[in-house]
């Protein structure tokens, strides 16, 4: 493990309490700590269980979880989604764990699904009818493929006439395409040079008159 010291110039804040007297894990390491918890946790972990957990401050789990991220060496990368986090496998091994899992290709996104997830993706939260004038079609089907492969989530209403949803992004959108959180996401400079068709690259299937370019129709707020 890459010590903290190199990566960020500080210390990994030390645990003051939250371990037993016949616990063995050194409480000077938060890293390890964390990790043990979002190991076994069944699902994402929220910042303050966590902080609840290891008797430390949120302050002092969220410095720990960005020297985390900032080691490109670990085999586990730490995904944050919001308040809450978990681990997941370093996206340049991807193709191994399929290979070792034996998993099969996950169903390739259409190209209009593609468009509409990178829409969500840059200009979040954003309802149906920004979308659809954005794209120039109606978008509902896409919005209800896209919600149900969970890689778009309804994150509250907008407090106007009707009351649209407004949709954004999930931890599973995070996973699918390689990301540890949506400051990931290619700069409107990476854009112009295709950076966004290049991270869907393989989602995408290759019908015949699906070819929708990502590149020049997605603006970043």
């Amino acid at each position: 493990m890459v010590d903290s010291d190199s990566l960020t110039g500080t210390s990994i804040p030390p645990v003051q309490r939250g371990f037993s007297d016949d616990c063995e894990v050194n409480p000077n390491d938060l890293s390890a700590l964390i990790e043990a918890l979002l190991l076994v946790a069944p699902e994402p972990a929220d910042l303050r269980a966590l902080a609840t957990a290891a008797g430390v401050s949120i302050h002092a789990i969220e410095e720990t979880l960005a020297v985390m991220q900032a080691d490109e060496t670990r085999g586990l990368v730490v995904v944050r989604h919001q308040e809450t986090v978990h681990l997941a496998s370093a996206p340049r091994f991807a193709p191994v764990v399929r290979r070792f899992l034996r998993l099969e290709r996950e169903a390739k996104l259409t190209g209009a699904a593609l468009e509409t997830v990178a829409l969500i993706a840059y200009r979040q939260p954003v309802t149906r009818a920004e979308i659809e004038f954005l794209r120039g079609v109606d978008c509902s089907g896409v919005l209800a493929t896209l919600h149900a492969r969970g890689l778009v989530e309804v994150a509250g209403k907008l407090p106007t006439v009707g009351n649209p949803n407004q949709y954004v992004t999930t931890v599973e959108f995070l996973r699918q395409f390689g990301l540890r959180s949506l400051t990931e996401l290619p700069s409107l400079a990476e854009l112009a040079g295709g950076a966004t068709d290049r991270l869907f690259e393989g989602l995408a299937t290759s019908r015949p008159g699906d070819d929708h370019h990502l590149t020049g129709h997605v603006t970043r707020p």
